[in-house]
């Protein structure tokens, strides 16, 4: 039975970033009035196709960080085509019509359930799935995180642009880079003989230190002016990156053994 959902989640997937291709694809494909940009759904073809690879060759199991980062460089390039530019197709978005801006929302939270279908379909190995739980729920909490700061820029639009476009650029930059930085989460997991998963030490401390500084602390910062300057109730998300920043800084010295915490290699 556990095999059967877990091959019935790996169909899911494909048909999951297939879907959110199409739909992220059809945003430039119906606002500038040219059918050429569905073609950027074949930037998620590499990701899909080297998936494909490791269900023939299970063997290959740790090369999903590769389909994670090749999804996300997709991605992210299909946020900078509706968001960047002289004129961002999200100032465009007409309630009216089926592409819009509830229906990027929607598109747009696809991802964290990807991540989930793509790491927790990775084998039936118990091991495997007990240790990339906690992991891949830590990594789409992020990208949640990410997705609320693009949903702030969306709803900006519908309320006449009260944010400026040099901070509206802001968010969008360290979006797309906390994106970008989600796959070397994936690269702490590692096999040490047959079945045998553990963290690598070293990469999840210098992860866990990006993380803190390169995006907690970068959107702990962006909210606090959102709330302060522009009234933006950014409460909720608040709250988690300062948890998030708490928890990295207790990882960090459990990982380094000091102030009283000791990391534990097995975990």
């Amino acid at each position: 039975m556990a095999l059967c959902l877990v091959w019935i989640g790996r169909l899911v997937f494909f048909g999951v970033v297939c879907l959110q291709s199409y739909s992220l694809a059809s945003y430039p494909a119906e606002y500038k009035h040219d059918d050429g940009f569905y073609a950027l759904c074949l930037l998620f073809v590499p990701a899909l196709v080297l998936r494909f690879y490791i269900l023939c060759e299970e063997k290959k199991l740790q090369w999903l960080f590769a389909v994670w980062l090749l999804y996300v460089v997709a991605f992210v390039i299909l946020i900078g085509v509706i968001f960047g530019g002289s004129e961002p197709i999200e100032e465009k978005l007409d309630k009216e019509k089926f592409f819009g801006p509830n229906v990027l929302k929607m598109t747009l939270c696809l991802s964290p359930f990807i991540l989930l279908l793509l790491l927790s379909t990775g084998t039936d190995s118990i091991a495997y799935r007990e240790l990339i739980w906690m992991l891949s729920l830590r990594i789409a909490l992020d990208l949640f995180d990410g997705v609320e700061m693009l949903d702030v820029i969306i709803e900006d639009s519908e309320d006449n642009n009260a944010i400026s476009d040099s901070f509206e650029k802001a968010i969008l930059a360290f979006v797309c880079i906390s994106f970008l930085l989600s796959p070397l989460q994936l690269i702490e997991v590692k096999l040490d003989g047959y079945d045998d998963w553990k963290y690598d030490k070293c990469m999840m401390i210098s992860r866990t230190t990006l993380q803190v500084l390169g995006v907690n602390c970068v959107f702990l910062g962006l909210r606090l002016a959102l709330f302060l300057k522009h009234g933006k109730d950014a409460s909720i998300f608040i709250a988690k990156n300062v948890i998030v920043i708490s928890l990295g800084l207790f990882e960090i010295c459990s990982a380094c053994k000091c102030c009283g915490c000791e990391y534990d290699s097995d975990f």
